[in-house]
């Protein structure tokens, strides 16, 4: 789904998506409030946000998603290059941030990235001089995170929680995109660090 108000950047988005064999474009709405109710009428696999929007900020509706569907992919495809945006945007869950005027090719390798549960920032944003303040885990996260510090795979923590195994991948993502990490090793050695080394014989372990 493309979330955009203006008609003929929706066009344009939507006549290169629809050229891709592997894309279809379901939906597009032109305000929050279209959005989250076309998206209870669609099986979405990703969506594509402006920040810009008549009725909100974009990144509330990506707030609203991580939510009600966890397993979503976000792409924040926007004109701010504010790189507060950027740390709002990757807080709510979202996966990828990519500015307006990249060429449609480049747009549609981005798309495949995120699909692919990668993440995206995009180079042509400002560097940031001062340090960005440390993302928040939400509660749910941070359930998911002290199970991997108990060095805990997706499927066992999936087991371990009763949620779906999509649900924990997209937590695991969301949880590596706002933290900076890469790879699974630095996930565990992450979770560790914050809730302590199991294998440490003065580890108490809190249930949560």
């Amino acid at each position: 789904m493309i979330v955009d108000d203006h008609p003929v950047l929706v066009k344009g988005l939507l006549d290169a998506l629809q050229a891709e064999p592997a894309f279809n474009v379901v939906a597009a709405a032109g305000t929050l409030a279209e959005a989250r109710n076309l998206a209870q009428c669609h099986a979405l696999h990703l969506v594509i946000i402006d920040l810009f929007l008549p009725d909100g900020n974009g990144i509330n509706l990506a707030m609203d998603f991580g939510t009600s569907y966890p397993d979503l992919p976000v792409l924040i495809y926007t004109s701010n290059n504010d790189p507060r945006a950027v740390t709002e945007a990757r807080n709510a869950g979202a996966r990828g941030y990519l500015l307006k005027g990249t060429k449609l090719e480049k747009l549609i390798w981005v798309v495949e990235v995120v699909l692919a549960g990668g993440f995206y920032r995009d180079p042509n944003l400002p560097k940031v001089e001062d340090p960005e303040p440390a993302p928040k885990l939400t509660p749910s996260e941070e359930k998911v995170m002290r199970r991997f510090a108990r060095w805990m795979t997706t499927k066992e923590v999936s087991e371990d929680l009763g949620l779906k195994l999509a649900g924990v991948r997209a937590h695991r993502n969301n949880i590596m995109w706002k933290l900076g990490l890469y790879n699974t090793p630095q996930l565990y050695r992450e979770a560790i660090k914050r809730y302590g080394n199991p294998d440490d014989p003065n580890y108490i372990e809190i249930d949560l």
